[in-house]
């Protein structure tokens, strides 16, 4: 995100703490290098610098972005695809190999837009259609499943396993948990806040623009700087202890009151004392606990249980 407009070179937030950081590291390393044995296999000559570059590029969405849209599994397989296929077939028709990557280039970047399939590193799988050498050209239309699809599936792979114990970006972002009821999403909490889907893909629209961000990453992105800005000071764990009563911070039937009855083993039992929940008792992690809590309440003004 960025934090500004006044920057010709850009100037952008990275909100990821350094486990996130370290994660991507590892993941990168173990699936890049994992790719690079599928591909290496192609040829006898080492690897090319075109698929280092498309391989390096994909490893860098994948891990150090897993729910960005450009990293989604559609859109690493297509784009790789399209741009693989291409990539082959402008060779075959112009000559001149340079004007040939140009071209192959701008059609996979005009096709990966209407197929709603765009990754970058799909630009450089194009150039290696066209100027991998004649290793790759001797491999015609198998240039796509391989050394293209075998390498990439592989770091999809590896990104999948490297994410998935971490909750916060699982991979791919249809893994990450949602609330057990449809209603309880961000699309449907953005509705009830005033605003709609159909405001989001309008907004969109009237920007032009195409932004690597899912409609509910949007709608979250807008609840939260709204509960930021209604109540900035976060409660911590700490807090939570028995007797302490808590509300959500939502405004009318979104509004909700829990009192916590005890605390075993990071695991927080609490009474419904108001709200869209069923009253009596339920639990929750600590960690959900406090991510739910956004007022502490006296417990003499909470709702009786």
């Amino acid at each position: 995100m960025r934090s500004g407009r006044g920057s010709l070179l850009g100037d952008w937030l990275d909100t990821t703490d350094h486990k996130d950081k370290l994660i991507a590291l590892i993941g990168g390393v173990i699936g890049l290098y994992l790719s690079l044995e599928v591909a290496a296999s192609v040829t006898d000559n080492g690897i090319n610098g075109l698929i280092l570059a498309s391989l390096g590029a994909t490893a860098v969405l994948l891990f150090a972005a897993p729910h960005a849209a450009m990293s989604q599994p559609r859109n690493v397989l297509g784009g790789h695809a399209v741009a693989a296929i291409v990539g082959v077939l402008v060779r075959d028709v112009l000559p001149h190999p340079l004007l040939a990557a140009a071209v192959a280039v701008g059609l996979a970047i005009w096709l990966m837009h209407y197929l709603r399939c765009l990754h970058p590193p799909g630009g450089a799988t194009a150039l290696y259609a066209v100027l991998g050498g004649e290793s790759v050209h001797t491999l015609g239309p198998w240039f796509l499943l391989h050394p293209v699809l075998t390498s990439v599936g592989v770091m999809l792979v590896v990104a999948v396993i490297i994410n998935y114990p971490f909750p916060w970006r699982r991979y791919p972002a249809s893994l990450t948990p949602t609330p057990e009821a449809p209603e309880q999403g961000p699309l449907a909490a953005l509705e009830r806040a005033g605003l709609g889907q159909d405001d989001l893909e309008h907004a969109m629209r009237e920007m032009n623009l195409y932004l690597d961000l899912t409609e509910d990453d949007l709608a979250r992105l807008y609840l939260l700087a709204r509960r930021h800005h209604q109540h900035p000071d976060p409660i911590t764990p700490d807090a939570i202890q028995p007797d302490h009563c808590f509300s959500n911070g939502e405004s009318d039937a979104d509004w909700a009151v829990r009192r916590v009855l005890r605390i075993d083993d990071g695991q927080v039992a609490y009474r419904n004392l108001a709200g869209p929940d069923n009253p009596g008792e339920d639990r929750a992690t600590l960690e959900e606990f406090t991510a739910w809590a956004h007022h502490q309440l006296d417990p003499k003004s909470a709702p009786g249980d």
